[in-house]
């Protein structure tokens, strides 16, 4: 007689074992390659880092390195770059010297022009002021640079002698430039500077209309 396997299940068993054991093979096969991955790549980028550097080589068919350009200079006839230098009598650097009833372009666009410069007997009202001869000093102003502007920047100053004194300023009378300023429009400023009388001959008035732009000097 034909002998009957009671345990139908025995087969499916193993093979699910070996499935198993098969997947966690795989397993251990991938961790491996993963780890080994891993430490290649620090081992290259340790390497890396202890490298010395060098610079990029170019070959034939790569674009040459940028050169430099020049700085234009006067002797280039690019025009020279370089900044007027500050003067000490003035204490800044100098745009242009100029006669005092000759229009003069300022650093910031502007026009200006000394219209008149009148010996008068100034007066102190404020701390520091000292009464006595004075030059009452009247500036028309107009702006060119195409839009409106604040008159804020604008600093006038006066000085004197051959050690080019600088003037004290007076308030009394004084009507200095202020305020905004529209394109194409001109303004009239008044200036009250104190200067000895056997001195006033010899004063110069100093201009710029954008803090920190080369002045104007007004002989």
């Amino acid at each position: 007689m034909t002998k009957v396997d009671n345990h139908p299940n025995r087969m499916s068993t193993k093979r699910i074992v070996l499935i198993v054991v098969g997947g966690v093979v795989v397993l251990l096969v991938a961790a491996a390659l993963i780890v080994a991955g891993v430490r290649g790549a620090a081992t290259k980028a340790a390497a890396d880092a202890n490298a010395p550097f060098t610079l990029p080589t170019y070959g034939t068919n790569s674009p040459p390195p940028p050169t430099p350009s020049a700085t234009p200079s006067a002797s280039t006839g690019g025009g020279s770059t370089t900044a007027p230098k500050a003067d000490a009598r003035y204490g800044a650097a100098v745009a242009q010297t100029v006669a005092k009833n000759v229009d003069a372009k300022l650093s910031g666009g502007m026009t200006a022009k000394v219209v008149s410069v009148t010996s008068v007997d100034g007066k102190a009202i404020r701390a520091g002021e000292t009464a006595g001869p004075a030059l009452k000093v009247t500036i028309d102003l107009a702006n060119t640079t195409g839009k409106d502007v604040s008159l804020a920047q604008v600093s006038v100053n006066a000085f004197y002698g051959g050690k080019s004194t600088p003037a004290s300023v007076l308030t009394d009378g004084a009507k200095p430039l202020l305020g905004p300023l529209a394109a194409g429009a001109t303004a009239t400023g008044t200036y009250i500077f104190s200067v000895p009388d056997d001195q006033q001959s010899s004063a110069v008035f100093t201009m710029t209309d954008a803090a920190g732009s080369p002045i104007t000097v007004f002989k």
